[in-house]
């Protein structure tokens, strides 16, 4: 008989940046050997970074606002089911943590917020490949994970046409999340903001890809 997936309901949640510290470490150690929950993750990961570039003002004039209660209240069905789940596996947790402890594995829980800056402002990608363009990112801390703006623009004036980039961000377990795609022209510099639900304190670096994959730029925070 197939265990049920405690982790089923908690993607949306995840990419939102609406799990406490602990749910989010919790799912994201279940995101290493689970290709169902890594899957749906993929799926939305790019929410964030879509609302991140709405404005208040872009909406149609007789769009009518959902209530302020609507997502917490949504949020806090999503949790008690599952904490409803995970009652009932109760006794194979408290068998794992024993296990846990026998085998002299710590877990590390941090005693104190990190101390990661809330912005980082103006730093310049490194290149890892020949390439004509050259790049800056900042980086803000919020809610639902991080805003990130980039500026780019090409060296060389001898580029003749436009060209296609990718924002990819690594977590600190390695983890990659789409940061989107932009056209750079030539002769101009451009401002592409941008996000992603990872949180500013867990973000181990931001690459910036050719459309094939080929990494040209990297920011190593």
């Amino acid at each position: 008989m197939t265990e049920p997936d405690l982790f089923e309901y908690d993607d949306a949640a995840y990419v939102l940046g609406a799990l406490s510290a602990d749910e989010r470490a919790a799912f994201e150690e279940h995101l290493g050997g689970c290709a169902a929950c890594t899957a749906r993750v993929r799926e939305i990961d790019d929410v964030p970074a879509l609302l991140s570039g709405v404005e208040a003002d872009e909406l149609s004039p007789g769009y009518e606002p959902v209530p302020d209660t609507l997502l917490p209240g949504l949020l806090r069905k999503a949790g008690a089911q599952r904490r409803r789940q995970r009652r009932l596996m109760a006794s194979l947790t408290a068998f794992a943590a024993a296990c846990v402890i026998a085998l002299g594995i710590v877990v590390w829980r941090p005693s104190s917020a990190p101390s990661t800056p809330s912005v980082v402002a103006g730093r310049a990608f490194v290149a890892v490949a020949q390439s004509p363009v050259s790049a800056t990112a900042s980086l803000t801390a919020k809610p639902w994970g991080t805003a990130i703006e980039l500026r780019c623009r090409y060296l060389s004036a001898d580029v003749e046409r436009a060209f296609s980039y990718r924002l990819v961000v690594y977590d600190r377990r390695g983890h990659e999340h789409s940061g989107g795609d932009w056209t750079l022209p030539p002769g101009r510099d451009i401002r592409f903001p941008t996000g992603t639900s990872v949180p500013l304190s867990q973000i181990e670096k931001l690459e910036i890809t050719l459309p094939a994959g080929t990494t040209v730029l990297r920011l190593t925070l």
